[in-house]
């Protein structure tokens, strides 16, 4: 991104928090794009992690966008080409990580119209996407078509992924039904080798949304890495409000205890070991009826802002995974 397009953004947010919250926007702007040079935080990590409330030293202690692409390059630096393709296309990780992931799925370029028709004919509903999508773009929820041929040409020359839509434990579904609302959790190998959990949170959709991702509407709640329980309120990324109970169905949040706690903790470590020269990654993580499943893995800045809303910085984490201290943010 260049200066002109990141100052930009800088301004949106200094404008959207004077909207909001009062207070001066020639102060929001300067103190935003301070905290750009000092502390490598974007505009939307100024806005989401409330940069604006805290002090020097707190904003030292977190994750930012800056610190991130530093941290993921060491962090991943012996990463193998198998493995990032194997995390960056979602056909591939359905196959590098069979067992994790339970659900039926086609990808189109690779099937024959009759084993495209048998898909269809298993499933009356389904997912579609795209095997390289991000912040959930081009996720649909679709029902069989009448053209068949028609749109088994569309899914080749699109290269999309067909997959059975996960069944949601009702204890999720209470929450949100609309969509599959999913755990995220961060897991490091560090400098020994020995993988740790370093945070967590739970992803749901926003109003009749049909994935749960942050940057489409979506609520992140913090979650506690020792319980599973939601430990605080939620938030999005354009309002300074925080959310107690979820938007669309008010379903009080904080407390929520989460089902299968210990196996999704299991499953992170699992994934993290099919995947053996990385050593950083965002899990996302589905919870059934019968256990824990494997949405995805992301590898490339997996999602810092979100496992920071118990208001637990995870830099010197980090860091200390890496067996290095915070010597430039202390103050």
């Amino acid at each position: 991104m260049s200066r002109w397009n990141a100052a930009k953004k800088l301004w949106a947010v200094s404008r959207s928090l004077h909207e909001q919250r009062g207070g001066s926007l020639l102060h929001y702007f300067f103190d935003s794009m301070y905290c750009s040079f000092r502390h490598g935080a974007s505009a939307e990590n100024y806005l989401v992690l409330r940069f604006y409330e805290l002090s020097q030293r707190q904003r030292g202690a977190y994750l930012t966008s800056g610190r991130s692409k530093a941290v993921d390059t060491a962090l991943n630096r012996k990463a193998t080409k198998e493995d990032k393709q194997n995390l960056g296309r979602k056909d591939l990780f359905n196959r590098a990580f069979s067992g994790l992931v339970r659900r039926d799925f086609l990808y189109a370029p690779d099937c024959s119209f009759e084993e495209f028709t048998a898909f269809l004919d298993r499933h009356e509903e389904f997912i579609i996407k795209p095997v390289a999508g991000t912040m959930g773009k081009g996720i649909e929820k679709r029902r069989c078509p009448e053209d068949r041929r028609g749109f088994y040409t569309r899914c080749r020359e699109e290269k999309l992924l067909l997959e059975e839509v996960i069944r949601q434990h009702p204890a999720l579904s209470e929450i949100n039904p609309a969509c599959i609302n999913s755990v995220r959790i961060n897991a490091v190998r560090d400098a020994k080798g020995d993988i740790r959990l370093i945070g967590a949170c739970l992803k749901c959709g926003g109003v009749g949304a049909v994935t749960d991702n942050f940057h489409s509407g979506g609520v992140a709640y913090p979650l506690d890495l020792e319980t599973g329980r939601v430990c605080g309120p939620g938030r999005n990324n354009r309002d300074i409000r925080e959310f107690t109970r979820h938007p669309g169905t008010e379903f009080f949040m904080p407390g929520f205890l989460l089902p299968f706690w210990p196996e999704v903790k299991t499953l992170s470590r699992q994934g993290m070991e099919r995947a053996p020269s990385l050593g950083y990654v965002g899990w996302d993580i589905a919870l059934t009826p019968d256990g824990p499943e494997l949405i995805e893995g992301n590898y490339h800045w997996p999602g810092g802002n979100i496992i920071q809303f118990d208001r637990v910085g995870k830099y010197p984490l980090i860091l200390s995974c890496l067996g290095e201290k915070d010597e430039k943010h202390t103050d």
